[in-house]
């Protein structure tokens, strides 16, 4: 693309602002793919990413060979990196560590959805409260990846108003 194209299409569409550290965002989408191209932007600018998900860690694996990515999937099923949907304490656990573990950090949430037909919703608040006062403490990001479709009003101007809406 030369410059004048890049120009012109930043002019006519701006230009992503890169995500900033102490930040959580929101990303309404049908399936996780702007949410996935920021989380893999901040993973080259060297955050350690965590990828919070549905998808089984053998896709994740196969779909981003080359990436050291470290996925938790969100599973009843026994097996390695997976924790109970209704396990919202184990869930917070390991995502702080994470966050608490040096350096910069990133963490994509992919599965809101599945999380909230496996809790109430008070705890799903206050677990997304918490995540957002520990990623604001740190030199960390929070990217929630949801489908706003499967959302009632009220639960998504909650949602909105915890998060930068991208």
């Amino acid at each position: 693309m030369s410059d004048e194209d890049d120009l012109f299409t930043r002019l006519l569409f701006g230009r992503d602002k890169e995500l900033e550290d102490g930040r959580s965002y929101l990303v309404k989408e049908r399936k996780p793919e702007r949410s996935l191209t920021l989380f893999l932007s901040t993973v080259e600018r060297g955050y350690r990413p965590l990828l919070v998900t549905r998808q089984h860690p053998n896709h994740v694996r196969k779909a981003h060979l080359g990436v050291d990515i470290r996925s938790i999937w969100l599973s009843t099923t026994l097996g390695n990196d997976y924790i109970d949907p209704h396990n919202l304490n184990a869930l917070t656990n390991e995502i702080v560590q994470h966050v608490e573990g040096g350096g910069k950090a990133t963490i994509l949430l992919d599965g809101l959805e599945y999380l909230m037909i496996n809790n109430d919703s008070p705890r799903i608040w206050k677990f997304l409260e918490y995540l957002n006062d520990v990623v604001a403490q740190n030199t960390a990001i929070l990217i929630i990846s949801i489908d706003e479709r499967t959302f009632i009003p009220r639960d998504l101007a909650l949602l909105e108003r915890s998060a930068v809406v991208l």
